[in-house]
Parts: structure tokens; C-alpha cells; sequence
């Protein structure tokens, strides 16, 4: 496994004015190589990238390939799928509209798909973003029109009231999506490059892969260690977990959601929106598409042992506590997962300590494992443990 670990440390000078270039110690390189390859070969990762800020000083490690058929090594050009990371980007495009008013987080949802029944007047996009909607984890068929869409939510069952539990949601998030579309007039992809990821210096990769770009794509590999097809663009719904992106390119989204100098005004503050929080869960809190954690010393150890979320955890958990006014705690640890059928992927943060994480593997493994590892790798580049 050892051969398979390539390092570079960089900088983004053309995005990000970094306020510290010093170089990685040995030991922190030792560190963060020996955390990723007992996690790889655990989960029989074939390759993985690993993107960091440590005190705002950029570093990359690339491992293993992006393909064992042809043995490409993974670099920072391999493009990986980033799943349900794809909800964090749709969720700041929401925050987008509303910080330019065109959308509110207390709009019904109904606003903009009108013919649903009554029972989806208290759905507001907020709900939809913190997973409080009530809404299913995702439909039995897909949709390809906003018509088919609201045909097919008018024969869903909402169990209980919106904001009464959090039970996490596909179709949610893919359902803001389509509203922030009917909004917009333009398509998700479209929303992607003009509002996210030119501005942060991004290929125009987002939900589709530009010709160009596909011989750069790993290739996944299930659970079994067989290779899948790439995931394809679910109709309608693909804001929830469709979006692809470089290594490189991650290490551009990650410094804008810690903040880093540099990042545009106009992703700073909806970044910072999406990573407040509204709704308090029993173990955790829950923003726009982030999820959000506090530390203090009696929790750290279960953080670093890591979590099951997103499609593992599909039972409701009550809410415990709305706030009025959502708070950012730029001490916390903000993270989200993203799994697709032959790829997991995990991005986490601390944004005062200027430091964060982004890990890209080509394997699908569990939630709780790459949370894990990449938690533990933050946690001891932040000097927490």
C-alpha cells in the first residue's frame, strides 16, 4: 500500500490568499499517510484523495489509482462522484437566491409547484434543506418534468407534521433543487458553473462531465470490489447527488467553505448561511445540507469514532429545539458525506482553526469508517487530540 501514496503540498494563489505557507511537518505527513492507508486497506479502497487546509496552508496526498484495469494513478486532474456533498451545493445555491431575495427559506413549497395538495403547505424550502420536510427518502420512479414531479409527490404520504423529525431525504433536497430551477430558468448544471464554481475557479464539471474532462474520470467499484457504471442524472432530482468534481477542484469548494481569505463575497456569506444552525437533533445539529457538531472534550472521542448518516440513517429522529435566529459556531465541526454506488467521499471543516478535509475514494464503504479517518486526520492537524 505504501507505494501506492504520492504527496504534494501546494497553494491556490490564483483563488486563495493563504495566510500560512509553512510546509507540513514530517510527522503530520506520517500521520495523515498512515490514517488513509489503515483506512484503505480496511475498506479495500483502490484510490483516494486527500485535500487539506491546516492553519489555511493547502496540502494534497494522492493515493493508489483511479482505475485497476489500466493502473492510472489517481492525481489531482482524477474526477470523482461526490454523492450527497452534491446536497451542500445545492444548498448554497439556495442560500445564493435568498441573500439576492428572490427566494425566502419560509416559502411553501407549494409556491412553486402549485398544484400539490393541501398537505404540503407547511413544507417550506428550509424543511427541504434540513431534512425536517417529512418527505420520504426518495420516490419509487423517476420524474422528468415538474408535471410528472408533483403527480408523483401528490401520491406520497407525509407521516407526520413538517419540522417534527428530521429523517433524511433524497427526494427532498432534489425537490429544492427543481424549485430553485423553476426560480432561476436555468438547469441545475447551468446554476452549478455560473454561481459556484466559476467564481471559485472550478472546472465546469457540476453534474455533467464536459468531453474534455472524461478521460480524467475514476472508475467505481461496489462493495464487492467489482467495477460499476457511473452514476447518471437522475431527472428532476439530481441536486440531491449527482455533481462530479476534480481533487484540485475540491481543494478550491473546501478552502470557500472554511472561508479562507480570498473567497468571493458572494459565496462567503450563503456559505456561512448553509452552515448555520436551524434545527437541533438529539446527537447533532443540522444546517442547510451541512451537518453540524459541537466539540468540547466530552464528545471527541465519539466523533473521531464516527457516525452512520445519510441512507444508512433512515429512521426519523425528533427534533429537539428550532432556533429563532440560527447561529454560526465557527468552532464546531461542519461535515457532510456523499455516497453513489461505487464512490464515498467526505468534506469536514473547522472554519476558525482555517483548517478542513476533503477525502475522495473510488470504493463505495461505509459512512461511519471515511468519517472516521478523515475526522481523526482534522482532529490531531488541529492539535484537538
Amino acid at each position: 500500500m505504501k507505494k501506492w501514496i504520492k504527496f504534494t503540498c501546494f497553494t491556490l494563489s490564483a483563488f486563495i490568499s493563504i495566510s500560512s505557507l509553512a510546509q507540513p511537518s514530517p510527522q503530520e505527513s506520517d500521520m495523515i499517510k498512515s490514517i488513509m492507508s489503515d483506512y484503505m486497506q480496511e475498506n479495500k479502497i483502490p484510490g483516494a484523495a486527500v485535500l487539506i487546509y491546516a492553519n489555511g496552508a493547502a496540502q494534497s496526498y494522492y493515493f493508489g489509482v483511479a482505475d485497476k484495469k489500466h493502473n492510472t494513478p489517481v492525481t489531482q486532474k482524477t474526477i470523482f462522484e461526490l454523492g450527497s456533498i452534491t446536497k451542500v451545493m445545492t444548498s448554497l445555491l439556495l442560500a445564493e437566491e435568498v441573500d439576492m431575495s428572490r427566494m425566502q427559506l419560509t416559502d411553501s413549497v407549494k409556491k412553486y409547484f402549485p398544484t400539490l395538495p393541501s398537505q404540503f403547505d407547511a413544507v417550506t424550502l428550509q424543511t427541504l434543506a434540513t431534512h425536517t420536510s417529512s418527505l420520504p427518502f426518495s420516490l419509487d420512479k423517476e420524474v422528468y418534468s415538474s408535471a410528472e414531479l408533483q403527480k408523483a409527490l401528490t401520491n406520497e404520504s407525509l407521516s407526520y407534521a413538517a419540522n417534527e423529525k428530521w429523517r433524511y431525504s433524497n427526494l427532498g433536497i432534489g425537490i429544492l433543487g427543481a424549485a430553485i430551477e423553476q426560480v432561476t430558468k436555468k438547469n441545475i448544471q447551468e446554476l452549478y458553473v455560473k454561481q459556484i464554481l466559476s467564481p471559485l475557479g472550478m472546472q465546469p464539471i457540476g453534474i455533467t462531465v464536459p468531453k474534455q474532462y472524461k478521460k480524467f474520470v475514476a472508475q467505481g467499484y461496489s462493495l464487492k470490489g467489482l467495477p460499476v457504471t457511473n452514476e447518471t442524472i437522475k431527472p428532476m432530482l439530481s441536486g440531491a447527488g449527482d455533481a462530479k468534481a476534480s481533487a484540485g477542484d475540491m481543494q478550491h469548494f473546501l478552502a470557500a467553505s472554511i472561508g479562507l481569505p480570498g473567497t468571493p463575497e458572494k459565496i462567503f456569506y450563503p456559505m456561512r448561511m448553509t452552515q448555520s444552525v436551524y434545527v437541533k437533533l438529539p446527537d447533532k445539529s443540522q444546517g442547510l445540507g451541512w451537518e453540524i457538531h459541537e466539540i468540547d472534550e466530552t464528545n471527541i472521542e465519539e466523533l473521531v469514532k464516527g457516525e452512520e448518516t445519510g441512507p444508512v440513517a433512515l429512521g426519523s429522529v425528533n427534533v429537539i429545539d428550532m432556533p429563532e435566529k440560527p447561529t454560526f459556531d465557527g468552532n464546531a465541526l461542519i461535515d457532510k458525506t456523499g455516497a453513489t454506488k461505487g464512490f464515498r467521499t467526505y468534506i469536514a471543516l473547522i472554519p476558525n482553526k482555517k483548517s478542513g478535509i476533503v477525502i475522495l475514494t473510488n470504493r463505495s464503504a461505509t459512512d461511519q469508517a471515511i468519517a472516521s479517518a478523515g475526522r481523526e486526520i482534522l482532529f490531531r492537524l488541529t492539535k484537538i487530540i
